[in-house]
């Protein structure tokens, strides 16, 4: 089998038990079983967990952003597309921590890898905001679009539930286009 697709079903099956065990008590081991693999095969791919744990946020990262641009076309105004990113995103983050509470180490922002995915999000907001503002934004795009990334993140510690956290995203979502553009 090709080393690519070793490391993808390595990947996959790491992305399972860090999500459903979380990265402590997930093992190279564990990993190497739930991929079919012997220890010293998944340590051929991967030098540690560390590493792998990395490869599974980015994985992940990459199927919600991809679902993002998938969706975009659907949404016509600056709010709705904006709105689909963070549903997309952060929602399902928060969805995902809710059912399965040891997946907050794929949320933990100590981490690097962790901050990086959140910068990409960060970035395809920013694109969206300047794509449709007008001139004059109140503060660069990058900027409300970090604001509202992290705005949006914190109302998990007030949310109950998915759905109070969807509408409180979407209101998040509407005042940040009311200050970009009072028409809107």
């Amino acid at each position: 089998m090709a080393t690519a697709a070793k490391i993808d079903r390595a990947v996959v099956a790491a992305a399972d038990l860090f999500i459903r065990h979380g990265f402590a008590r997930t093992t190279m081991g564990d990993i190497a079983r739930a991929a079919d693999m012997s220890r010293p095969a998944l340590y051929l791919l991967f030098p540690g967990k560390e590493e792998v744990f990395e490869a599974v946020v980015l994985h992940l990262n990459h199927i919600r952003m991809a679902d993002i641009e998938d969706h975009l076309s659907d949404a016509t105004t600056l709010a709705d597309r904006i709105f689909t990113a963070c549903n997309l995103w952060l929602v399902q983050v928060f969805e995902l921590q809710t059912t399965t509470p040891d997946a907050r180490d794929m949320d933990d922002l100590s981490i690097p890898v962790v901050r990086r995915v959140y910068g990409e999000l960060e970035a395809r907001i920013a694109r969206l905001i300047a794509e449709a503002a007008p001139a004059g934004l109140p503060a660069s795009a990058a900027d409300l679009a970090r604001g509202l990334v992290f705005s949006v993140r914190g109302l998990g510690a007030a949310a109950q539930d998915v759905e109070t956290f969807r509408t409180m995203t979407r209101l998040q979502v509407d005042i940040l286009c009311r200050a970009i553009d009072p028409a809107s």
